[in-house]
């Protein structure tokens, strides 16, 4: 077994640095405790030196040179006593801020520089400061603040003497005055004593860790590594020794979990032994039984469309996965000569080999349908009645059966029991009219034809209910409503994938659970073509300047375009004036391509515009009213046509880029 792929190796570097890790916050802690509190040590240092030198002072008259000529020596031996650097006394000048050096003591870590400048007598001008002042009135507290001097980066400690006691009489004497001691502290002498702990502490703590991590690592390869290898290296074994019959039980030692583990392995043993020619007999019959289901799965898949279809105006995606080997599901389309589209998605009852059966036969019925009918109503009677038929098992199925006419984007449908299918458009629309019971149940039952309109870069999105009931782990259904979110973000998105992102998001939610029932998807994603725009509009005549705009940006020549200008304000104006009673919506849709179509489309008051167009040559241009602006259009117009659907007018015009003025003939 390779060292790098040991557990023993992985554990024992992974408590390594989980030490490593808990070493480095202690030490992060104790950086900081240790600073703080030698920091601590050092402000109490020169505070108490700053007064063991006040006392001193005291005892004799600083003003008196011959009678405290010791006190240098005195005040450097403190400063060995405390480990600091300078203890001095100064006569304050507070009028020019001066001072005069009265005594001072050097410690082992004064510079020679200092040494050479700062002795007794000397005036240092200017450089007497707000917390020696303050000192010099009378605080005996002992200020302490960092200072930065010609000599060195400190911490000092000031505290005033106010007295000396006079040996003659044996009583204090009030200076008239005061002086101030200052006792400081060399801020490098400082950091190098830090330093010094701070080592010692991360020395002692590694040394620690170093300690636990061997013992650690020893007593893990010796109570668990080591039999745990025998326990693995036995069990690799195991296919081997059995083949030979040569099966050595493992030695239990203790009663530990490597023990217990040792003992299950000598009964899986007993058991696999045990078991093993049963599994083969099953398996032997299982392999038949897989084969056999694999050739109807072949078969049933080889009835269905391929599920990817790729034309120039659409793109058909289908998706379908059985619960079992084999489903009840199925989906089925095709594309006519003409233009137009079926499509439709079915569910059989129940699952399994009777399932699939009946599927098998609807599919190929279905598909013979497509060809031979002209509307999803006839298509779905024959359909129903066809099954009814040689029904013998009782089974039914819920379908959906829907054709598209891509020149008016007309979608026709009829529903027998199905799942409501879906438009994606610029809102997410539920086709729920048209419904019928489920087929193969009643010979003779009647359906209905109902319509919605399927536009460019609009998606039909068809299912069965294996998508919407689908269930997680816990039990919980994907629901109709988990469905429609995500159809709803798909919304302004690619939508000519969209059974590919509903499955994502379905495997995501069913992530651990076993699939209950047959999932099949299928989408009529309707494309795009450059050049197009639609305008949604009140009828407002401020809004023909939006038109305008359009239409500038329309890919044609700026001829063409000024005759569009032309055409779309008199139908725009037309609809402001005599549509509405109040302003209504308007939808405009310009195409560009080897010339332009305009459709203009208000549920307005109903309205043909291409009825009773004037005679040019019999128009009174002196008395009669309107009628000119309509002439005029249709004059400009390649073609034109009107229809009245779903409530709405609807005009057409088409114009070329070589104008034909005289063509007044229908589209």
């Amino acid at each position: 077994m390779s060292k790098m792929k040991s557990i023993f190796v992985k554990i024992g570097l992974l408590v390594l640095l989980i030490l490593l890790v808990m070493e480095s916050a202690v030490l992060v802690l104790n950086y900081k405790t240790l600073y703080d509190s030698n920091y601590a040590d050092c402000e109490a240092d020169i505070r108490n030196a700053a007064k063991m030198a006040v006392e001193t002072c005291e005892a004799v008259n600083l003003y008196d040179p011959p009678e405290h000529a010791d006190t240098d020596k005195v005040l450097s031996d403190i400063c060995e006593m405390f480990n600091i650097t300078y203890l001095f006394a100064v006569e304050p000048d507070i009028r020019t801020r001066s001072e005069t050096y009265l005594a001072i003591g050097f410690g082992k870590d004064a510079l020679q520089e200092a040494k050479a400048n700062r002795h007794r007598g000397v005036r240092v001008e200017g450089m007497l400061n707000e917390q020696q002042i303050e000192a010099y009135n009378g605080n005996k507290e002992g200020i302490i603040l960092h200072e930065v001097s010609t000599f060195d980066d400190t911490l000092v400690c000031y505290m005033p003497c106010t007295r000396y006691l006079d040996a003659a009489n044996r009583k204090y004497i009030t200076y008239e005055k005061p002086a101030v001691i200052g006792a400081e502290i060399s801020l490098d002498s400082v950091n190098q004593t830090f330093v010094e702990r701070f080592q010692k502490i991360a020395l002692l703590t590694l040394s620690m860790t170093l300690l636990i991590a061997v013992a650690f690592a020893l007593l893990l390869y010796f109570k668990i590594s080591k039999p745990i290898r025998v326990i693995s290296g036995r069990m690799s074994s195991f296919v081997s020794e059995r083949e030979n019959k040569k099966v050595e039980k493992l030695e239990i030692k203790g009663n530990d979990e490597l023990a217990l583990m040792a003992r299950s392995f000598n009964t899986m043993t007993d058991e696999i032994n045990r078991y093993i020619g049963d599994i083969d007999a099953l398996t032997r019959e299982k392999h038949t039984q897989e084969a056999e289901l694999n050739i109807a799965r072949r078969i049933q898949m080889g009835l269905l469309q391929p599920d990817r279809t790729e034309h120039e105006a659409l793109g058909i995606r289908a998706y379908v996965r059985p619960a079992k080997d084999v489903g009840g599901d199925l989906y089925d389309y095709r594309i006519l000569d003409d233009g137009r589209v079926f499509v439709a998605a079915a569910d059989v009852s129940g699952k399994g080999i009777s399932a699939a059966l009946f599927m098998s036969r609807a599919v190929t019925l279905l598909h013979q349908l497509m060809l031979t009918q002209s509307s999803p109503q006839e298509i779905m009677e024959m359909f129903n009645d066809t099954l009814c038929a040689k029904n013998p098992g009782g089974m039914f199925i819920t379908a959906f059966v829907a054709v598209w006419e891509p020149e008016t984007g007309k979608l026709t449908y009829t529903n027998a029991g199905h799942n409501l299918p879906y438009i994606l458009s610029d809102t997410l629309i539920t086709l729920d009219q048209g419904h019928g019971v489920a087929a193969g149940l009643f010979e003779g039952e009647r359906y209905e034809n109902a319509c919605a309109t399927l536009r460019e870069g609009d998606t039909l999105f068809l299912y069965t209910d294996g998508v919407n009931e689908a269930k997680n782990a816990d039990g919980g259904f994907y629901s109709t409503k988990r469905l429609e979110d995500q159809l709803t973000a798909c919304i302004g998105s690619d939508k000519a994938e969209l059974p590919s992102v509903i499955l994502s998001d379905l495997n995501r939610f069913t992530e651990g659970a076993e699939q209950n029932d047959d999932i099949t998807m299928l989408s009529l994603h309707i494309k795009e073509r450059g050049g197009e725009k639609t305008l949604r509009l009140l009828s407002e005549l401020k809004q023909l300047e939006v038109i305008r705009d359009a239409i500038r940006q329309l890919p044609v020549s700026e001829n063409l375009k000024k005759t569009l200008f032309l055409a779309a304000e008199e139908i725009f104006v037309n609809i402001c004036s005599y549509a509405y009673d109040e302003p209504g919506e308007v939808e405009i849709r310009l195409r560009a391509g080897d010339g332009v179509k305009l459709t203009f489309s208000d549920r307005g008051k109903p309205f043909d515009p291409t009825a009773e167009i004037l005679d040019i040559d019999e128009y009174d241009h002196e008395n009669a009213i309107g009628g000119l602006g309509r002439f005029l259009t249709f004059s400009i117009a390649d073609r034109y046509r009107y229809e009245y659907r779903d409530g709405k007018n609807i005009l057409y015009l088409y114009f070329s880029e070589v104008n034909q003025h005289d063509n007044h003939k229908e589209a």
